[in-house]
């Protein structure tokens, strides 16, 4: 039986003014980042559930421009043993690189550098500002290790490297959006333009989960979920979000937490309960 969807405080994100690394960070049109606080708030839910076991290894099967990567590798450096980024498309890891790049020494003054010359080339004082914030963000020491690499993470053989010369135990994915940015690896139907809003995270149920599209074939989630536990430790941990009301996990996977916030939906599970 579900239970009932309940409004709950974040337990692992407090209350911030993030603006500064949103000013920082580089972005390119059409690919939606996951906000700072939902990032901490899934990292910190996924570190809980493996007991708390020190800094570990995160990935993110779907990492674009490298946005949530970043974002643990500043603001939850303790935590982070190492950071790793892959994607089907090539096109977004420069700029995921650029980003890394903040994590290490002098990565800071270089983007804020960078910014100045902006504001000077363009007279926009929006670049003074970001380069203001980018010195801010600077940090007192080097981050963690970071690596990005090309590879379709619907694929066991691609994805089967990174982790055993990584060892990821916590896997953080933004699913890709339909008509925004589309699965590389494989196609995905378009989903409609969903509203703003993103009030706070809500507790959702765990049994699960109805798996199939319309034309009878597994969506999208079910099979990216189920790629992912077929290669990764069986204790590590996968957060998946997506704009959808729920995430489909693969039939007889129980999820170890579900959450909703505004108009996105996460899924926490185990890898070693996935039903394969």
């Amino acid at each position: 039986m579900l239970r009932e969807t309940v409004r709950v405080q974040y337990r692992h994100a407090p209350g911030a003014n993030f603006a500064d690394l949103d000013a920082v960070l580089a972005s390119a049109p059409g690919r939606p980042s996951l906000p700072v606080r939902l990032t901490l708030e899934l990292f910190g839910r996924c570190h809980e559930q493996l007991g708390d076991p020190g800094p570990v290894v995160v990935w993110d099967p779907c990492c674009g421009t490298g946005q949530l990567l970043t974002t643990l590798g500043l603001l939850r450096r303790d935590e982070v043993a190492a950071l790793v980024g892959s994607d089907a498309d090539p096109e977004p890891l420069a700029l995921a690189a650029r980003n890394l790049a903040l994590l290490t020494p002098g990565g800071a003054e270089a983007r804020a550098a960078e910014l100045d010359a902006l504001a000077w080339q363009h007279g926009k004082p929006g670049y003074s500002d970001a380069a203001a914030a980018a010195r801010r963000l600077d940090p007192a020491r080097e981050g963690p290790p970071s690596e990005v690499t090309v590879a379709d993470a619907f694929d066991p053989a691609a994805t089967g490297g990174i982790v055993a010369r990584h060892r990821p135990m916590v896997v953080l994915a933004d699913l890709p959006y339909g008509r925004q940015t589309n699965w590389a690896g494989r196609a995905a139907a378009p989903q409609p333009d969903a509203p703003a809003g993103d009030p706070g995270p809500h507790d959702g149920a765990a049994p699960d989960d109805g798996a199939a599209s319309e034309a009878g074939e597994p969506s999208p989630e079910v099979s990216f979920v189920s790629a992912l536990a077929r290669v990764l430790d069986p204790a590590a941990v996968i957060a998946v979000v997506a704009q959808t009301r729920k995430v489909t996990l693969p039939p007889g996977t129980t999820a170890l937490e579900r959450l909703r916030v505004g108009h996105r939906a996460a899924a926490i599970v185990r890898a070693g309960d996935v039903a394969i």
